[in-house]
């Protein structure tokens, strides 16, 4: 079932509303800021008793089942797929304003038929109000509140890392927290796990990123005694162990998911205001940049860097960039963006445009309060539907659904750990995200097949993509003697090799070996590091380079320089673009 609008077009007519039969879809008319925020209240109070298909609507390439029920996945707040297939759900029967303890687990379900339904389940862990997962070899790390059952009030949300050594579906014990207070506890009392610090993704580049919500850090400490205080929404990063942690970008509203791309563009969608024009943006992350939310975005736009849209009143949730074998070409290497208030996962269509790209939105996947979205190595998807479940949750309502192509072959994806180094370098070049994020992560602990990692990286006639993941996990591999190769890579002609190379190379890696490379010679333009991140703490220093292609400051189009960017809620004459900003101060930061 669904629901479709159509806005007065007078002041003689009415609001009509109209259920109708086939997938959940809400068509939204383009209204003021206003409207939409009422719409967005309207709609999210209108569907909840609706009665939802239990499948999700697809493309007619594609077919859905109902992989776990409501008894197994109620109120699916979050999940995520191990590349060999198993699939871990966050259950959060508080929902988002919901209190109290012991309403949070994990479960874990396998489909050991490969029919598209979970045939065994057992609860990994129970934690309260699971938000992120991911997992990496019998590793599974959880971003989640804790909320004691002697006091029934929250103390505080981490990241912690769980390990299931026996892999029989049961962690081995508590979790070990890398990251403590990542959201600020007062105003999770308040309110309840809702704008909180929400999912992450682990990057090919070893970086694990969260989205934080506009509640913000306060006092956050890692392993390594890193302590962080971000005011308002953004993202975060920080390393597997726990270490390094810092603030990736800054300026966003209550972003729930990130998506990244094999080539380490960052994605992100956000919720639609409670008021003061803020809607759902579409947003492509730089690194330092500021986008604006509460102060800017308004009134100083030619101070931030711009979304690639706004598309008006929806909430923004689970996210993820679909590349993988078997899937139809029009449905790989695409951003995969979930929006809970409209009931359905877009596809934003990107077209490079200098430092950033242009858009264009699709609906993609259509399914009730639609929460999160992972792949497996084997091509499977996996989507949570909240379907009504409420704001405080409800233990009979929420399902998962598995999505694949139609007629597609199971094929399945051995454990990395039982690989050889010759094969793991081999799923570098595969085709899946998913299989070489696996690759990489196995190949770090494994030394001595970094030069057969690095040969990947200097083939020309590999795929950028391939290229890319074995520059990033090279370097993971030899840390600063990696330096000298890679320097050698930033002449390279393919702008995504040349610019991955160049930030690979900073990673972790002294100032002093840095201008002992071919980088310190370059002259083309000096950029001033304004507030340069871990290794480098040297606010202020004045560094030459030779910036790629992808990394240069672009040209103004006529009609950028002649005003500043028009109010972002308001429609443009030419297409907004992110490349029109002032790059300098941001690069390699």
């Amino acid at each position: 079932m669904g629901l479709t609008l159509q806005w007065p077009k007078g002041k003689e007519e009415k609001l009509k509303l109209e259920i109708v039969k086939g997938p959940s879809l809400i068509v939204r008319p383009d209204t003021p800021n206003m409207q939409n925020n009422v719409l967005t209240l309207l709609l999210t109070a209108v569907l909840a008793p609706v009665a939802f298909s239990a499948t999700a609507g697809v493309p007619p390439e594609l077919e859905s089942t109902e992989f776990s029920k409501s008894d197994i996945t109620p109120c699916p707040a979050c999940l995520c797929a191990a590349p060999t297939g198993e699939v871990f759900v966050g259950v959060d029967l508080l929902g988002s304003l919901g209190k109290g303890p012991g309403k949070g687990r994990i479960v874990r379900l396998v489909d050991k038929d490969n029919d598209g339904v979970g045939d065994k389940h057992s609860v990994f862990a129970k934690v309260d109000n699971p938000r992120g997962l991911i997992s990496v070899g019998t590793k599974l790390w959880v971003l989640h509140t804790v909320i004691p059952e002697s006091t029934g009030k929250l103390t505080g949300m981490h990241v912690s890392l769980f390990e299931d050594k026996d892999w029989d579906g049961v962690a081995d014990g508590p979790g070990k927290i890398l990251l403590s207070n990542v959201s600020p506890p007062k105003h999770n009392q308040d309110r309840g796990a809702d704008h909180t610090t929400n999912g992450f993704r682990l990057g090919i580049d070893g970086w694990i990123y969260i989205a934080v919500g506009d509640f913000g850090i306060h006092g956050a400490k890692g392993t390594d005694g890193t302590e962080l205080t971000m005011l308002g929404g953004g993202v975060v990063r920080f390393r597997p162990d726990g270490s390094e942690m810092e603030v990736y970008t800054h300026g966003l509203r209550n972003i729930y998911d990130i998506a990244i791309d094999p080539l380490m563009n960052i994605y992100t969608r956000g919720n639609t205001n409670d008021g003061g024009g803020w809607n759902v943006r579409f947003i492509h992350h730089i690194q330092t940049g500021e986008y604006g939310y509460p102060i800017l975005f308004k009134n100083f736009t030619d101070e931030i860097i711009p979304a690639l849209v706004d598309v008006g009143g929806g909430s923004g949730t689970g996210a993820m960039f679909l590349q993988e074998e078997g899937w139809p070409e029009k449905f790989t290497n695409v951003t995969v963006m979930c929006d809970w208030g409209r009931s359905q996962a877009v596809i934003h269509r990107l077209t490079p445009d200098g430092p950033s790209f242009i858009q264009e939105p699709e609906t993609f996947i259509k399914l009730q309060q639609i929460t999160d979205v992972d792949t497996d190595a084997s091509g499977r998807l996996y989507a949570g539907a909240w379907a009504g479940a409420g704001y405080k949750g409800n233990s009979g309502k929420g399902w998962v659904s598995r999505i694949v192509p139609k007629n597609w072959e199971y094929k399945p994806f051995a454990n990395p750990a039982t690989l050889k180094d010759s094969a793991l370098v081999s799923l570098l070049r595969s085709r899946s995200a998913t299989a070489r994020l696996a690759a990489s992560q196995e190949l770090i602990d494994r030394p001595a097949a970094a030069k057969a990692v690095a040969s990947v990286a200097i083939d020309k006639t590999a795929p950028t993509d391939s290229r890319v993941a074995a520059i990033f996990t090279y370097k993971q591999m030899a840390g600063e003697k990696s330096v000298p190769g890679l320097s050698k890579l930033a002449k390279d002609d393919p702008q995504y090799v040349s610019g991955r190379s160049v930030l690979s190379q900073i990673e972790r890696t002294s100032l002093a070996a840095l201008l002992k490379t071919s980088l310190s010679r370059h002259s083309e333009i000096r950029i001033r590091v304004f507030r340069s991140p871990p290794p480098w703490r040297l606010a202020g220093s004045v560094i030459s380079l030779q910036l790629p292609t992808c990394l240069r400051l672009p040209n103004y189009p006529e009609w950028r320089k002649k005003k500043p960017l028009p109010h972002p809620n308001l429609p443009l004459s030419k297409p907004r673009r992110s490349r029109d900003i002032r790059l300098i101060r941001l690069i390699l930061m």
